[in-house]
């Protein structure tokens, strides 16, 4: 919860700022609260189109859901666009 209030903080500050959205939806995620996660990496991939990390990490919370269908073209897309992806 208090890194949710921090990435808050710094979306506030700079709503621009696509890595604050993808580490809340990380936090979201490993919540269970996969919609506020999947909302997060969605606007992470639209402030920044290449960025890998949301891709894969909206896939996880896809796969959560059970929506294999859309987390397997998420994590390809990820693998895409970072080969090397730590996945860790």
């Amino acid at each position: 919860d208090r890194a949710i209030a921090d990435y808050t903080q710094a979306i506030a500050l700079n709503p621009d700022f696509a890595v604050a959205y993808n580490n809340r939806g990380v936090a979201y995620r490993n919540k269970g609260e996969f919609d506020q996660a999947i909302a997060d990496f969605i606007q992470a991939i639209a402030l920044d189109p290449e960025f890998a990390r949301a891709y894969y990490g909206r896939g996880l919370a896809y796969r959560q859901q059970g929506d294999e269908t859309q987390a397997a073209a998420d994590l390809k897309r990820a693998y895409e666009l970072d080969p090397n992806l730590d996945h860790r």
